[in-house]
């Protein structure tokens, strides 16, 4: 025979197994069964009445017995019909057995249920023993675990329901589907509760069951719903209901009322207030939209672009960067069948964006690039043609719809949009309206950007001589370093030019830092980087180059610079190559040596090369 302590030991292994089940399952049935037959199992108890303690009162739990259903409402909703004394005619029988009260409360004391039990000698002895009110407490709280979970997998529920709702709605333009679709999933999931739909206007497109609302025979509470637009509460007198009053509202007004009736005892829990709310606010979106539908669409449209832009153009993009982005979006947004962005670079000839379309490459695509520049030269602004006449363009005109919007930076022309389609009037004049918002609010971001560059590339040159500052020198070669590109550095200083200042004056010294500048300039090629150092130093970065290479560069720069500078100095050059390492301090040696190589050339009687003693190699 078992001990108490065996006994209870087997009860928690039994009711934490049973628990996890019914967490499983999910059926407010298997609630139920686990206490009868934890009672059956245990204490030879053949029959419970079991309650749960809901707003200060004890609801009886036997109606779950014959509702087991999970699309019904879970064992919170369904236990909101307090026990009234004298009124069980399905229970009144069964209670006469119980003669043992077994309460349950949590760990705060307060009640979480109750079981009647009729009382049998296993009962009584484990009722008398140290163990029960461990059981109690045990039971409270397996009682709110499993009460909350299931009201967790309510709220999932209702929220499963409701964006399938929303789906439908969003996906919809026909109110029939929205109102019925409203109905019947708020029925579905209220379970017996009474749902009708008042709407303010007639409809003549709804299948769904309504009625007209009407203010002089509503009730109280719903006419403060429609026009305070609040979910309200209130009385039924004539019928004893309990209503629920949700207005079905949008941003423009309130399209009408979801009432629901239930039993006056009856209480309508957060939870269905909640999913009430946020199902009857999202219908009334959707019947907005749909009522709207046309003008709101495309507001909607054009204010999800006009923000998408926006913030894209806010990043720090080039100019070319920007005009690429705008031209996708054109694209997109458009759908025409041939797309050009054209942009122009002061006296070099018109640039076609390499996103345009291929046809604008072709002979024919050319004569509309001219047409498209020439007309909004002639209109100074945008140009919109839903039917392009043949006689309008020399040659063939397969493209009808155009619609062509320029650039306009500092007042000028900086470019054009050009988007075309075969179709005549494919482009409607809200697209063309669109498309000059587009453009003319880019206008301004694309004039920061070319701004922006322009500031930048003074930042990163010298002002005097127009070479790169040294900033902008040291940053670019140890970029190159980084990636593993070599090559040749050449440091110059101009000989005696003290001299130059003192008995020119400083004037003439500037002329001769220019002309040094100009030299250098003219010496190398475009991926060669010249800059000035400081004072009258120099420096000359030749990327990839070798010693060799390094060498002949600066023999050329000792013999050209006497004969360009006026009046006549000359330089005394160090150079340096070297092959870029892991090792930063490699990097730095670079410029070290070289220095070391100039100040040897300066101090050995000038106007020389002197090649550093130590190349840089990994």
């Amino acid at each position: 025979m078992k001990t108490t302590e065996q006994m209870y030991d087997s009860i928690k292994s039994n009711l934490l197994d049973s628990m996890l089940g019914v967490m499983e399952n999910l059926k407010d049935s298997e609630f139920i069964r686990v206490f009868e037959e934890l009672f059956k199992t245990h204490f030879n108890v053949s029959k419970i009445e079991f309650f749960l303690y809901e707003d200060n009162q004890f609801h009886p739990a036997a109606a779950l017995l014959k509702e087991d259903s999970r699309k019904r409402v879970g064992v919170l909703e369904t236990l909101t019909s307090p026990m009234l004394s004298g009124t069980f005619s399905e229970t009144d029988d069964s209670l006469d057995f119980a003669d043992d009260t077994l309460m349950i409360r949590n760990e705060k004391r307060e009640p979480v249920a109750m079981v009647l039990v009729k009382s049998t000698d296993e009962w009584h002895a484990f009722a008398s023993s140290e163990y029960f009110k461990e059981f109690q407490l045990l039971l409270g709280r397996l009682i709110e675990t499993i009460k909350g979970y299931q009201s967790l997998y309510k709220h999932a529920q209702n929220y499963e329901s409701l964006l399938e709702a929303t789906k439908t709605f969003n996906s919809t333009m026909e109110l029939g589907v929205i109102h019925s679709q409203l109905v019947s999933t708020v029925s579905k999931n209220l379970g017996p509760i009474r749902v009708e739909l008042i709407l303010s206007q007639e409809q003549m497109d709804t299948s769904c069951p309504y009625r007209l609302f009407d203010y002089t025979n509503e009730l109280p509470s719903t006419v403060e719903a429609f026009l305070s637009g609040e979910l309200t509460l209130g009385k039924d007198t004539e019928n004893d209901a309990a209503i629920l009053s949700a207005p079905v509202k949008g941003m423009q007004g309130t399209y009408g009322i979801l009432q629901l009736s239930a039993p006056s005892h009856q209480k309508f829990s957060l939870m269905q207030k909640e999913f009430v709310r946020n199902i009857s606010e999202s219908a009334g979106h959707a019947i907005e939209n749909t009522s709207l539908y046309d003008q709101s669409h495309r507001l909607i449209h054009e204010l999800q672009l006009v923000n998408v832009v926006s913030k894209k153009l806010t990043e720090r993009l080039s100019f070319v960067e920007m005009i690429t982005y705008i031209n996708d979006r054109l694209k997109e947004t458009f759908e025409p069948e041939e797309v050009a962005f054209v942009y122009f670079r002061e006296q070099d000839p018109p640039v076609l964006s390499k996103e345009s379309t291929s046809y604008f490459l072709t002979q024919a695509g050319v004569r509309y690039l001219d047409y498209a520049e020439s007309r909004i030269r002639k209109e100074n602004g945008a140009v919109f043609i839903a039917d392009l006449k043949n006689e309008e363009i020399e040659g063939f005109t397969p493209y009808r719809s155009l619609m062509i919007a320029p650039i306009i930076i500092t007042e000028k022309i900086a470019g054009f949009a050009l988007l075309m389609h075969t179709e005549k009037y494919h482009f409607t004049f809200e697209d063309f309206k669109l498309v000059k918002a587009i453009i003319s609010h880019s206008s301004l971001a694309l004039s920061n950007s070319a701004l922006r560059e322009k500031l930048q590339d003074l930042a990163n040159k010298d002002q005097m001589t127009g070479l790169y500052a040294r900033g902008y020198l040291d940053r670019h070669m140890s970029s190159a370093y980084k990636n593993g590109i070599g090559g040749a550095f050449l440091l110059l200083d101009v000989d005696d030019f003290k001299q130059v200042n003192d008995q020119f004056g400083h004037s003439v010294g500037d002329c001769v830092l220019q002309q040094t500048a100009e030299l250098l300039m003219s010496s190398i090629t475009e991926k060669d980087i010249a800059g000035r150092w400081g004072g009258e130093e120099f420096a000359i970065y030749l990327p990839g180059a070798t010693l060799k290479e390094g060498k002949r560069l600066a023999k050329q720069l000792l013999l050209e610079m006497p004969r360009v500078t006026q009046p006549s100095v000359t330089v005394s050059i160090g150079v340096s190559v070297w092959q870029p390492s892991t090792n930063e301090e490699t990097y730095q040696q670079l410029f070290q040596n070289t220095d070391e190589a100039l100040y040897s050339a300066k101090s050995g009687g000038k106007n020389r090369i002197i090649v550093s003693g130590s190349v840089l190699a990994e």
